[in-house]
């Protein structure tokens, strides 16, 4: 009786399998090679210091794929993508200046599916997804190190020095910027599912839109109740920022949803 049942519920599963395989479609496309999509950033006090890097802002790339939807049917989109973030802050101060460096990197993703006769394109739900982002901030106030005073001393009595006594100030002093940096680098690859519902039967083209940003921002001054200080002459800021995405994969099916089974909601409170 068992072994009826059993081999009575692997026939009716191989058959259901292999139903599905003769009606669904299923198409895959990626990236390969060192093509990457990168945005980078960098801000800094310091003189010369950000020649080398450019800031490009916001940058885009586009993978596609074409599939056939027929009346009734969805369409749901597996999107992959490694993604590189790399932040780098840098505070220099000394006599109490203040210095703060903040860098953010992010990569994400979103979808169209453009009807070829109509030239209609429907947003993939639910719309742009970040896949990876970091923002990073650094600040402090920094009193330096001291290298080498030179003042006078007066003498109460000349022939010894030690009844002497002075008076100064870090007027008086060779203070050197005291430094602390941060700098962090990842890799990983990321998965998200999109869904189209209810799409117009015809020939479509499925764009997944990645897009990397990258911002650096710094900011110097001086302490409060900092007698000394010049936050141009003490203090320093440096924030350096990247995002990457490399390769990249986007998996389509077509599918049939239960009916109802699709919709936006909101969180409910549970407690």
């Amino acid at each position: 009786m068992n072994r009826l049942l059993v081999s009575l519920v692997l026939a009716s599963a191989m058959f259901s399998v292999g139903a599905m395989a003769q009606s669904a479609k299923f198409a895959a496309v990626w990236t390969d090679g060192l093509k990457v999509i990168k945005s980078e950033a960098c801000d800094s006090t310091e003189e010369n210091f950000c020649d080398a890097i450019t800031n490009t802002g916001a940058q885009f790339g586009a993978t596609l794929a074409n599939i056939k939807v027929p009346q009734s049917k969805e369409l749901l989109v597996g999107v992959s993508a490694q993604v590189e973030l790399f932040t780098q802050t840098i505070v220099k101060g000394r006599k109490g200046s203040y210095s703060k460096a903040t860098a953010m990197a992010e990569g994400g993703v979103s979808l169209l599916a453009c009807n070829w006769a109509s030239g209609t394109c429907y947003d993939g739900a639910p719309g742009y997804i970040t896949l990876s982002k970091r923002q990073q901030e650094l600040e402090a106030v920094l009193g330096g190190v001291i290298e080498e005073c030179t003042f006078d001393v007066t003498l109460d009595v000349v022939a010894d020095v030690a009844t002497g006594s002075a008076t100064w100030t870090l007027e008086d002093c060779m203070v050197l910027q005291e430094e602390i940096g941060l700098a962090l680098t990842t890799m990983a690859a990321h998965h998200f599912n999109f869904v189209f519902p209810d799409l117009p039967q015809g020939d479509y083209s499925v764009i997944a839109t990645f897009k990397t940003d990258a911002t650096a921002a710094t900011e110097i001054g001086c302490a409060e109740e900092t007698q000394y200080c010049d936050a141009e002459l003490d203090a320093d800021a440096t924030a350096v920022s990247h995002a990457i995405i490399g390769k990249t994969m986007m998996t389509i099916q077509e599918v049939r949803a239960v009916k109802g089974s699709l919709g936006s909601m909101e969180f409910m409170d549970v407690l």
